[in-house]
């Protein structure tokens, strides 16, 4: 992890936690700023600033579709989280949206539902080690972006997640 990322990180802590009640704060700490944008109480959007570059993260829990996620979306999985980092550095910018969906589904019928419906897989794996059942895909999106699909059960809750990540360089 690069030091813009893990100043970043550090800066989010604080922010999130000394947030408060404001609509949007600016906090300005050793090597940058940090803005917190908060929607009733809640931290939607944090902007860190350092010398390095500007690092944007967001997380909302909201309906998503198959163009923001580069893969189709399992039909009837509920969103838990949704998130995107935007960030540059010293020219170089890059994108990350994740999402993490859940379904009362069993894990088979998600991971063929994934298995049928995704395009370019460079490498996948299904394991299931003492009844934990995981699955992985790492699929070749459009313009050389990198998206991970990731299924895996949850059995104290009986339910089956998939969390998608998707870089876009």
């Amino acid at each position: 992890m690069n030091r813009l990322g893990i100043v970043a990180i550090a800066l989010i802590l604080i922010a999130v936690i000394s947030a408060g009640c404001a609509k949007k704060q600016t906090y300005i700490a050793p090597g940058g700023k940090v803005t917190v944008s908060e929607k009733q109480g809640k931290a939607k959007k944090v902007e860190v600033q350092t010398a390095d570059g500007k690092a944007t993260i967001e997380v909302a829990k909201k309906k998503i579709t198959e163009k923001e996620l580069g893969v189709p979306v399992y039909t009837g999985a509920k969103v838990e989280t949704a998130g995107s980092y935007e960030g540059s550095n010293k020219g170089q910018s890059e994108k990350m949206h994740n999402c993490m969906l859940t379904t009362s589904d069993d894990f088979e019928k998600v991971y063929e539902f994934y298995k049928s419906n995704l395009k370019n897989v460079k490498n996948s794996f299904n394991q299931n080690t003492d009844g934990n059942k995981m699955a992985v895909f790492s699929v070749a999106g459009d313009n050389g972006e990198e998206i991970a699909v990731n299924i895996s059960t949850d059995k104290e809750k009986k339910i089956t997640r998939i969390q998608v990540v998707r870089v876009q360089k």
